[in-house]
C-alpha cells in the first residue's frame, strides 16, 4: 500500500513538474517544512525519490513566526530531522505586525511566502503540501465567503511563484492517507496546538464540519477537488476572454496603465466586471467584492465630470480623470521628494516613490560643465512658465499640466529637470526651448 502511495506520488510530481516551461534540468525542489504531518510526510517522500533518483535536489524551508511559545521547538524539530534525512534546511524568523482587516492566518501566510522568495534562486520549486482534505475546506470557505468562479478555483497544483514556481503534489491525496504513510514509516511530527482552536474559520471547519460531511459522503472530498478543477479552467478561459477585451479598452498615459470608460460602457456588464477584475490582479490588486465593483462603475466611473472620485482598495485607490479609471498608490502620491543632483552617472534613483531617471543616453560631461538637478513641482517657483517645443507662447506649469492632462494627483510627482537654474523639461511630457542649452535624452525607470 505504501509502496503504492510512493509510486503514485513520483508520478504525479513528475506530471506536474513537466507542465512548468523553463525548468532546469536540475531543480532545486523547496519543501515548505513545518513539522506538521503533511509537510514531514510530503519531505520524506522527497527523500525516498531523491535517493532512488538523481534529476533533482531536494531542500527544506522553515519559517518561524513566533507566534506560539513552541515555535523555536519546531525549528529544532524541523533541524534534527532534515539532518536524519541529510537535507539541508533552510531556516528563517519573521516578526508578525497585525494590519487592520487582515487575519493573523493571512498575515503569516503572506510573511512566510515572502520568506521563500527572499531565498529563492530561479527556476526553484516550491513545494508545499496541501492535500485533499485542505481542499475541500478552502471551497467551503470560498462558499461562506460568497466567492464566484475565481474562489471557487481553490487551491492550485502548480502556478508561476516570483521567479520560479510554487506545485502542490499532494493535493490528489487525502489527509488520512498521509497520516497513514507517516504512521508506516515511523515519522514523527509536531502538532500546532493552534489547530485546535476552532475560533479560526479553518479549523472550525477542519473539526466540526468536514468529519460530518466526509461521513455522509465519503467521497465529497475528490467531488470537490473536481469542482475546483472545473472552476480552474473556466477561470482560464475568462482570462483569455479579458486578456482580449483589456486589449480594445487599456489607455496609457504618463506610464499609468488606464482602462477607457467609453471602451467599458460597449461591453456587457458581465464582460466589462471581468476586465475590471483582470485589470486590478494584473496591477497587483485582490479581487474587488460585487458591491466594490458596482461602486467603482457607479460612483466612480460614471460620476460627474466636475467631481474627482476615487474607490480605495487596499492601499491603493481607483480614481477617474476624463475618461479614464487609474490604479493609485495611495501612500505612494504623499511621499515629499527631494531634488537631487544629477552628477554624470547613468542611473538617478528616487527610492521613496520607485523611480529612476534614466541618463544613460546623457553625456556624462555635461554634468561637469552644467548644473543638471531633478526637481518636483513644489520646488518650483510659483510663477515660472516654459516654451515647449512646437509652440510659441510660453505657459505657465500648471497650465502645461492641465494641457497635458495629468491627472491632479499625479501632478506633484512629476520630475522637472533643471539646467543652470534654467526648467529644460517635464520628462515623459515636454521639453523646454532653449538656444544655449544641452538637449537632453532622459526617461523614466519604474520598479
Amino acid at each position: 500500500m505504501q509502496n503504492k502511495m510512493v509510486s503514485l506520488f513520483q508520478h504525479h510530481l513528475t506530471e506536474l513538474l513537466s507542465q512548468l516551461n523553463n525548468l532546469s534540468i536540475k531543480p532545486r525542489l523547496i519543501v515548505a517544512l513545518s513539522g506538521g504531518v503533511d509537510s514531514v510526510a510530503l519531505l520524506h517522500l522527497l527523500a525516498v525519490l531523491r535517493d532512488k533518483h538523481s534529476e533533482f535536489t531536494v531542500l527544506a524551508h522553515n519559517v518561524n513566526h513566533g507566534l506560539s511559545e513552541n515555535a523555536q521547538y519546531w525549528t529544532e524539530f524541523c533541524e534534527t530531522l532534515c539532518k536524519q534525512l541529510k537535507i539541508t534546511l533552510i531556516s528563517s524568523t519573521v516578526n508578525i505586525e497585525n494590519k487592520p482587516r487582515k487575519s493573523l492566518e493571512a498575515l503569516a501566510r503572506d510573511a512566510r511566502y515572502q520568506c521563500f522568495k527572499n531565498k529563492m534562486q530561479s527556476g526553484d520549486v516550491i513545494l508545499t503540501a496541501h492535500h485533499q482534505d485542505d481542499q475541500l475546506e478552502t471551497l467551503l470557505l470560498a462558499l461562506k465567503r460568497g466567492s464566484g468562479s475565481t474562489g471557487l478555483q481553490g487551491i492550485h497544483s502548480t502556478q508561476v511563484f516570483f521567479n520560479g514556481f510554487l506545485v502542490r503534489p499532494l493535493l490528489n491525496f487525502s489527509r488520512q492517507q498521509i497520516v497513514d504513510y507517516a504512521l508506516f514509516h515511523g515519522l514523527q511530527w509536531i502538532e500546532d496546538e493552534s489547530n485546535l482552536d476552532i475560533e479560526f474559520d479553518r479549523n472550525f471547519i477542519r473539526q466540526k464540519i468536514s468529519p460530518l460531511l466526509i461521513k455522509r459522503w465519503p467521497a465529497i472530498a475528490q467531488s470537490v477537488s473536481r469542482t475546483a478543477q472545473l472552476c480552474q479552467e473556466q477561470q482560464s478561459l475568462l482570462n483569455e476572454v479579458a486578456e482580449v477585451d483589456l486589449n480594445e479598452c487599456a489607455g496609457f498615459h504618463y506610464s499609468q496603465h488606464t482602462l477607457l470608460i467609453a471602451k467599458l460602457t460597449e461591453l456587457s456588464v458581465a464582460r466589462r466586471n471581468n476586465v475590471i477584475r483582470y485589470w486590478l490582479k494584473l496591477n497587483g490588486l485582490n479581487y474587488p467584492s460585487n458591491k466594490q465593483l458596482q461602486v467603482l462603475w457607479k460612483e466612480v466611473a460614471l460620476a460627474s465630470l466636475d467631481k474627482q472620485p476615487k474607490l480605495i482598495l487596499e492601499s491603493h485607490s481607483i480614481r477617474r480623470y476624463q475618461e479614464a479609471l487609474y490604479i493609485v498608490n495611495e501612500e505612494q502620491i504623499k511621499l515629499v521628494q527631494e531634488p537631487k543632483q544629477w552628477r554624470g552617472e547613468p542611473l538617478l534613483e528616487f527610492v521613496e516613490t520607485k523611480v529612476t531617471v534614466d541618463f544613460s543616453q546623457v553625456d556624462p560631461m555635461i554634468a561637469k560643465q552644467y548644473k543638471v538637478a531633478c526637481y518636483f513641482r513644489h520646488h518650483l517657483e510659483a510663477n515660472l512658465t516654459c516654451l515647449p517645443e512646437g509652440r510659441n507662447k510660453q505657459r505657465s506649469i500648471k497650465k502645461l499640466l492641465h494641457e497635458y492632462q495629468v491627472p491632479p494627483w499625479l501632478r506633484d510627482q512629476i520630475i522637472f529637470i533643471m539646467i543652470d537654474n534654467h526648467l529644460v523639461e517635464a520628462i515623459g511630457l515636454w521639453q523646454c526651448q532653449h538656444d544655449n542649452l544641452p538637449v537632453l535624452t532622459v526617461s523614466l525607470i519604474s520598479s
